[in-house]
Protein backbone atom coordinates (compact mmCIF):
# COMPACT_ATOMS: atom_id res chain seq x y z
CA UNK A 1 0.00 0.00 0.00
CA UNK A 2 1.67 2.96 -0.92
CA UNK A 3 1.76 6.42 0.43
CA UNK A 4 1.65 9.56 -1.11
CA UNK A 5 4.94 10.28 0.31
CA UNK A 6 6.15 7.08 -1.54
CA UNK A 7 5.56 7.94 -4.94
CA UNK A 8 8.55 8.39 -7.45
CA UNK A 9 8.52 12.01 -8.60
CA UNK A 10 9.41 12.02 -12.38
CA UNK A 11 11.08 15.35 -13.94
CA UNK A 12 9.64 16.22 -17.21
CA UNK A 13 11.79 18.23 -19.71
CA UNK A 14 11.50 20.20 -22.59
CA UNK A 15 12.39 17.56 -24.73
CA UNK A 16 10.33 14.70 -23.13
CA UNK A 17 7.27 16.77 -23.91
CA UNK A 18 8.91 17.70 -27.53
CA UNK A 19 8.96 13.83 -28.07
CA UNK A 20 5.19 13.01 -26.75
CA UNK A 21 3.76 15.61 -28.60
CA UNK A 22 5.89 14.75 -32.06
CA UNK A 23 4.92 10.93 -31.11
CA UNK A 24 0.96 11.63 -30.63
CA UNK A 25 -0.19 11.15 -34.32
CA UNK A 26 1.43 7.71 -34.60
CA UNK A 27 -0.08 6.83 -31.56
CA UNK A 28 -3.84 8.65 -31.21
CA UNK A 29 -6.59 6.11 -31.30
CA UNK A 30 -9.31 8.62 -33.09
CA UNK A 31 -11.91 7.69 -30.85
CA UNK A 32 -12.87 10.76 -29.05
CA UNK A 33 -12.25 14.19 -28.63
CA UNK A 34 -9.96 13.55 -26.13
CA UNK A 35 -7.87 11.54 -27.78
CA UNK A 36 -4.59 13.41 -28.87
CA UNK A 37 -4.48 14.20 -24.89
CA UNK A 38 -4.59 11.25 -23.90
CA UNK A 39 -1.96 9.57 -26.20
CA UNK A 40 0.22 12.52 -25.55
CA UNK A 41 -0.22 12.16 -21.38
CA UNK A 42 0.19 8.08 -22.29
CA UNK A 43 3.88 9.09 -24.19
CA UNK A 44 4.88 11.17 -21.09
CA UNK A 45 4.17 7.85 -18.55
CA UNK A 46 5.88 5.95 -20.89
CA UNK A 47 8.62 8.08 -20.89
CA UNK A 48 8.61 8.59 -17.57
CA UNK A 49 8.89 5.23 -16.92
CA UNK A 50 11.70 4.50 -19.36
CA UNK A 51 13.53 7.24 -17.34
CA UNK A 52 12.84 5.75 -13.74
CA UNK A 53 13.54 2.15 -15.14
CA UNK A 54 16.46 2.40 -17.44
CA UNK A 55 17.71 5.87 -16.35
CA UNK A 56 17.13 7.33 -19.66
CA UNK A 57 14.18 7.90 -21.99
CA UNK A 58 16.23 7.87 -25.44
CA UNK A 59 16.48 4.75 -26.52
CA UNK A 60 12.81 3.28 -25.14
CA UNK A 61 10.27 2.55 -28.14
CA UNK A 62 7.30 4.39 -27.78
CA UNK A 63 6.09 4.04 -31.35
CA UNK A 64 6.80 0.02 -32.07
CA UNK A 65 4.62 -1.00 -29.03
CA UNK A 66 0.45 -1.02 -31.26
CA UNK A 67 -1.21 -4.11 -29.62
CA UNK A 68 1.80 -4.86 -27.16
CA UNK A 69 2.49 -3.81 -23.35
CA UNK A 70 4.39 -0.59 -23.14
CA UNK A 71 7.59 -2.47 -21.86
CA UNK A 72 7.70 -5.96 -23.50
CA UNK A 73 11.33 -6.24 -22.10
CA UNK A 74 9.61 -5.88 -18.40
CA UNK A 75 6.26 -6.99 -19.14
CA UNK A 76 4.90 -3.65 -17.88
CA UNK A 77 2.28 -1.91 -19.12
CA UNK A 78 2.09 1.90 -18.05
CA UNK A 79 -1.67 3.40 -17.23
CA UNK A 80 -1.19 7.41 -17.19
CA UNK A 81 -4.00 9.90 -15.95
CA UNK A 82 -4.11 13.67 -15.69
CA UNK A 83 -5.93 13.55 -12.44
CA UNK A 84 -4.90 14.66 -8.63
CA UNK A 85 -1.85 12.77 -7.13
CA UNK A 86 -3.71 11.21 -4.42
CA UNK A 87 -4.02 7.48 -3.26
CA UNK A 88 -7.54 7.97 -3.91
CA UNK A 89 -7.29 7.97 -7.67
CA UNK A 90 -7.51 4.35 -9.42
CA UNK A 91 -5.23 2.18 -11.72
CA UNK A 92 -7.95 1.90 -14.75
CA UNK A 93 -7.37 -0.85 -17.58
CA UNK A 94 -9.93 -1.42 -20.09
CA UNK A 95 -11.42 -4.99 -20.17
CA UNK A 96 -11.13 -5.59 -23.41
CA UNK A 97 -7.52 -4.10 -23.77
CA UNK A 98 -6.33 -6.37 -20.19
CA UNK A 99 -7.62 -9.48 -22.28
CA UNK A 100 -5.86 -8.71 -25.54
CA UNK A 101 -2.30 -7.64 -23.42
CA UNK A 102 -2.22 -9.33 -20.40
CA UNK A 103 0.68 -7.47 -19.13
CA UNK A 104 2.53 -8.64 -16.67
CA UNK A 105 2.47 -5.64 -14.61
CA UNK A 106 0.34 -2.44 -14.70
CA UNK A 107 1.97 0.85 -13.47
CA UNK A 108 -0.03 3.95 -12.14
CA UNK A 109 1.77 7.32 -13.78
CA UNK A 110 -0.15 10.39 -12.72
CA UNK A 111 0.40 13.26 -14.17
CA UNK A 112 -0.97 16.20 -11.61
CA UNK A 113 -4.37 18.18 -12.97
CA UNK A 114 -2.91 21.85 -11.88
CA UNK A 115 0.10 21.27 -14.70
CA UNK A 116 -0.63 23.46 -18.02
CA UNK A 117 -1.29 21.14 -20.76
CA UNK A 118 1.89 20.87 -22.96
CA UNK A 119 3.99 22.49 -20.19
CA UNK A 120 4.39 19.09 -17.80
CA UNK A 121 6.86 19.25 -15.13
CA UNK A 122 6.38 15.87 -13.18
CA UNK A 123 4.92 12.45 -13.44
CA UNK A 124 4.02 9.89 -10.68
CA UNK A 125 4.60 6.87 -10.53
CA UNK A 126 2.22 5.60 -7.78
CA UNK A 127 2.23 1.63 -7.22
CA UNK A 128 1.43 -1.26 -9.41
CA UNK A 129 -0.76 -4.23 -9.80
CA UNK A 130 -0.18 -7.81 -11.38
CA UNK A 131 -2.77 -8.91 -14.19
CA UNK A 132 -3.96 -11.38 -12.24
CA UNK A 133 -4.76 -8.83 -9.07
CA UNK A 134 -6.47 -6.55 -11.64
CA UNK A 135 -8.72 -9.27 -13.62
CA UNK A 136 -9.72 -10.37 -9.66
CA UNK A 137 -11.64 -7.73 -9.74
CA UNK A 138 -15.42 -6.54 -11.48
CA UNK A 139 -15.23 -4.79 -13.88
CA UNK A 140 -17.01 -1.60 -13.65
CA UNK A 141 -18.79 0.73 -16.74
CA UNK A 142 -17.25 3.60 -17.62
CA UNK A 143 -19.72 6.80 -17.28
CA UNK A 144 -18.68 9.93 -18.85
CA UNK A 145 -18.28 12.62 -16.00
CA UNK A 146 -19.40 15.07 -18.24
CA UNK A 147 -22.74 13.64 -19.50
CA UNK A 148 -23.51 10.68 -17.25
CA UNK A 149 -23.77 8.92 -19.85
CA UNK A 150 -22.46 4.94 -20.78
CA UNK A 151 -18.97 5.41 -22.53
CA UNK A 152 -19.57 1.98 -23.94
CA UNK A 153 -16.75 -0.38 -22.30
CA UNK A 154 -15.78 -1.33 -19.14
CA UNK A 155 -12.51 -1.32 -16.77
CA UNK A 156 -10.86 -2.90 -14.30
CA UNK A 157 -10.38 -0.59 -11.15
CA UNK A 158 -8.06 -0.64 -8.08
CA UNK A 159 -7.94 2.17 -5.76
CA UNK A 160 -3.98 3.57 -5.56
CA UNK A 161 -4.25 3.11 -1.70
CA UNK A 162 -4.35 -1.07 -2.89
CA UNK A 163 -1.20 -1.11 -5.22
CA UNK A 164 1.87 -2.58 -4.42
CA UNK A 165 4.94 0.43 -3.98
CA UNK A 166 6.69 1.09 -6.95
CA UNK A 167 9.98 0.14 -4.77
CA UNK A 168 8.63 -3.09 -4.64
CA UNK A 169 8.67 -3.87 -8.16
CA UNK A 170 11.15 -6.41 -8.88
CA UNK A 171 11.90 -6.84 -12.65
CA UNK A 172 14.60 -9.50 -14.27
Amino acid sequence: MPLAADFIRIKIDAALRARALAEVPARQMRRTRASPADAYLGILGELAWAVWRYGDAAQFDTLGTKGQVDDARSGVEIKTSKTRVDVRSHLMVREDYAQKRRAAFYVLALVPFAQVDGAETDVFLCGWATHDELVARPPVERVSRHTGKPQGYKCYEILCADLHGMRELRLG
